[in-house]
């Protein structure tokens, strides 16, 4: 229910009323001297509650993505841009012509060889 503010004419008291919308123009009378009292034009302050009315946010969000749309378009310009950086085969910076061999190098220097497995088979699948 709307609560309607309210002046008395006789003694100037000021009180809300809450009243259902159907007594909206039924005449009030004062809280204290029984006198009419005239509704005041107060401002109204009320909040939609829910998914599909506009709020903070929702404003934030479309911000939000808006500026990611902007970070998308500069990533992939800089992808673009840039060299693209492929791996050879190497051990301590010593080159190898195969990852096989890279892994034999390592072996010998005592070194893990197990990063090289991958990277072994994706050799020999290019090859067939």
């Amino acid at each position: 229910m709307p609560i309607y503010a309210y002046r008395c004419a006789a003694c100037e008291l000021d009180f809300d009323r809450m009243l259902p919308i159907s007594k909206y123009a039924d005449p009030q009378a004062c809280e204290t001297c029984g006198a009419v009292a005239r509704k005041l034009v107060s401002a109204v302050n009320f909040n939609l509650p829910g998914d599909g009315w506009p709020s903070k946010n929702e404003r934030i969000s479309k911000q939000m993505r808006d500026k990611n749309k902007g970070l998308t378009s500069k990533q992939n310009t800089r992808l673009r841009e840039q060299p693209h950086v492929k791996l050879v085969p190497n051990v301590g910076g010593e080159r190898t012509e195969t990852w096989g061999e890279a892994k034999q190098l390592a072996a010998s220097q005592g070194k893990d060889t197990a990063s090289y497995e991958p990277m072994i088979k994706k050799e020999v699948a290019l090859k067939k």
